[in-house]
């Protein structure tokens, strides 16, 4: 397949959470046409914690544009200049007040049609305590569950965040490898 020619580029909206904008692109066949898409984002990291009893934590967290409390992984994004790693522990400390063993088990883009942004995926445990600050838009509570509870809450569709879900494919994937 052929790459496609970026033949303008602009800012569309320049926010510190965001940057929006719009490309000109020749296409394979010759034709142009505009392209929207997210610049600037460093990716993010998420983290599978396991416990010595091989409960898993997932955390509720309302999220405002679906207005709803959601189960997720501990996570989130990478700031410039920190690395995948650094990221997923000062979140995991941030988020649950847990730092330990933290070993990385594979990556995701989470939306490659409109962003260069890769999930990395951790697995953390040997866990310990690691005091962290909450940042001021995140209200988390904290579940522990077996695998299997884990595979009904997707079944059941009470984990539907698409990273969630992601983040899991891979886990499994890497438990059939060790």
């Amino acid at each position: 397949m052929k790459k496609w020619k970026r033949l303008s580029s602009k800012i569309l909206l320049s926010h510190p959470r965001i940057t929006v904008c719009e490309d000109i692109i020749e296409l394979p066949s010759g034709e142009n046409t505009d392209y929207i898409y997210f610049e600037g984002d460093n990716g993010a990291s998420t983290i599978i914690v396991i416990d010595k009893n091989n409960k898993i934590l997932l955390q509720k967290e309302y999220s405002y544009p679906p207005n709803e409390v959601l189960f997720q992984f501990p996570g989130g994004g990478i700031k410039t200049n920190e690395t995948p790693l650094a990221a997923a522990k000062r979140e995991l400390s941030e988020e649950a007040n847990i730092g330990g063993d933290i070993t990385e088990i594979g990556w995701f883009y989470t939306d490659n049609r409109r962003k260069i942004s890769k999930m990395h995926v951790y697995v953390a445990t040997q866990l310990t305590e690691a005091l962290g600050t909450l940042d001021e838009e995140e209200e988390l509570e904290d579940f522990w569950f077996s695998e299997k509870e884990i595979d009904e809450l997707i079944k059941n569709q009470e984990l539907v965040i698409y990273s969630a879900l992601a983040t899991w494919a891979i886990y499994k994937n890497y438990k059939q490898r060790i």
